[in-house]
């Protein structure tokens, strides 16, 4: 899929010789630029890292591409999550802080990775794209609103569901 949509999570990247490996998982993107934070499994030794099993960062594609850490004030008030084991061996539910109200499902079953939570009237629904819609006033930047994508995972059908924090 685009840069404008979720980056499924297929490959993966390696640290020499640390065990370290990372892939990606899903990314979000926004309406100001052509940035968008990714976010990646964390694996140690081709298992999640119990410690951080799930990594977010900008790509700054409207430059040359290269990552960029989130800032505290976007880990707080954004694109930060929490994390905790799911309930199925290798998986983790996970929740944006910019979007409180979904818990993203978090599993690897064999090779791959599978996003997953529940959008609409979709139960289970396979994450397909995540759209912030932000405004700029003054020097701050407000999200107005998150756009979510995916396919329900028994009919394959399209779920949509705009997320507002109020």
């Amino acid at each position: 899929m685009s840069v404008a949509g979720i980056v499924p999570g297929q490959g993966s990247v390696q640290a020499a010789s640390t065990g370290l490996t990372s892939a990606p998982l899903f990314s979000i993107t926004w309406n100001l630029t052509g940035n968008y934070v990714q976010y990646d499994a964390k694996l140690r030794d081709g298992e999640f890292d119990p410690k951080e099993p799930v990594v977010a960062y900008w790509i700054m594609k409207q430059t040359d591409s290269h990552h960029e850490p989130l800032r505290l004030i976007e880990r707080l008030k954004g694109y930060g999550f929490s994390i905790h084991p799911g309930s199925t061996p290798d998986s983790y539910d996970m929740v944006i802080v910019s979007v409180k109200k979904k818990t993203l499902h978090i599993a690897r079953i064999g090779g791959q990775f599978d996003v997953t939570l529940s959008i609409a009237n979709c139960e289970i629904a396979h994450l397909n794209e995540a759209r912030v819609q932000a405004h700029r006033w003054h020097f701050i930047t407000i999200a107005d609103y998150v756009d979510l994508l995916g396919t329900d995972a028994k009919t394959g059908s399209v779920c949509r569901e705009r997320v507002t924090q109020r």
